[in-house]
């Protein structure tokens, strides 16, 4: 996140970071995981991937399903083991594995991440909301992260 932390320093465009992590984004989909451009686009088109969707001074952050199981969660058409591959935690999939209850609130350490780019980035604190989460039910694990007023170039905040 250096480049991204000095770009927003010098420029103080919150819009020309997200662009980079959009960008970034992009290019680990093809580059690194050698998505062709149906699943690329795809992925794209539902928001998915750390630079997520940007509405005044929020970013809606959709994780990505883990890497290893992409092509699997895609596929998948039974909505327990789409949360199965959805999941980056090893010790969450093994709990959907076995229907263990465990609280959504064991999210927010996923959220943490989300949380953490964006303070280093900024240099400031940023709040961060989980909306969705495969241990609620969800198909996916959503996240919010409210930018300060002061750091959106938008001119009204959007909040979820």
């Amino acid at each position: 996140m250096q480049e991204e932390r000095k770009t927003y320093q010098e420029t103080k465009d919150i819009d020309l970071v997200h662009r980079m992590l959009k960008e970034q984004f992009e290019s680990f989909l093809k580059g690194t995981l050698g998505l062709d451009e149906k699943l690329k686009e795809e992925i794209l088109k539902r928001g998915w991937g750390l630079a997520g969707i940007k509405k005044g001074n929020t970013i809606i952050a959709t994780k990505i399903p883990k890497s290893g199981y992409l092509a699997e969660y895609i596929k998948e058409t039974n909505p327990e083991k789409k949360r199965q591959y959805y999941c980056h935690c090893p010790r969450m999939r093994d709990a959907l594995k076995t229907s263990e209850a465990i609280s959504p609130t064991y999210c927010y350490c996923g959220a943490g991440f989300y949380k953490g780019i964006w303070e280093e980035i900024l240099q400031k604190p940023v709040e961060v909301k989980l909306l969705e989460s495969v241990l609620k039910g969800d198909d996916v694990c959503k996240i919010a992260v409210h930018l300060p007023l002061s750091q959106s170039t938008a001119s009204t905040p959007a909040r979820v």
